[in-house]
């Protein structure tokens, strides 16, 4: 009987933890969305290069163990206006993301992104390149026809 009495209060307090860990988690999430989504910014990102390296967090708990951070390196378009000015410049940039963000990625890929500072949140889908533009431009979009008087496709061997 003393033994359930032990067990029972161990699966109290480790239920306790759990929910307090729960709890702490989510406080954070919705303070990291709260700051992602006011400062999110949609731009063109050219793929170079993306990795997956293992690093210490700077601070919290984390620091003491490595931790998976999945980077991508892209070439982005940063433009500002100034005094009635606009300014805009190419600068290579190492972005960090999600696992599944991460996956969607192909280098040497232009994709729209929904970026917050040096954090990708979003991969919206590669754009349009323009080879497959100027190859439907040259062969006007039309076809063969397919139907019956195509005399080929009507012919049994």
């Amino acid at each position: 009987m003393r033994y359930w009495i032990i067990i029972g209060i161990l699966f109290v307090v480790f239920v306790a933890v759990y929910l307090g860990v729960f709890l702490y988690t989510r406080k954070k999430q919705k303070a990291f969305d709260e700051q992602y989504l006011s400062m999110k910014e949609r731009h063109e990102v050219f793929v170079l290069n993306k990795k997956i390296t293992k690093e210490r967090p700077q601070q919290g708990w984390a620091r003491f163990m490595k931790m998976k951070s999945y980077q991508v390196v892209g070439r982005v378009t940063v433009s500002q206006a100034m005094r009635g000015m606009q300014m805009s410049k190419m600068q290579t940039v190492t972005f960090r993301t999600t696992k599944q963000e991460y996956d969607k990625i192909e280098i040497n890929h232009k994709y729209k992104m929904d970026i917050a500072g040096n954090y990708i949140g979003n991969v919206i889908a590669p754009t349009p390149s323009k080879q497959k533009k100027s190859s439907s431009k040259t062969t006007g979009g039309k076809s063969e026809s397919k139907g019956k008087n195509n005399k080929k496709s009507n012919v049994k061997s």
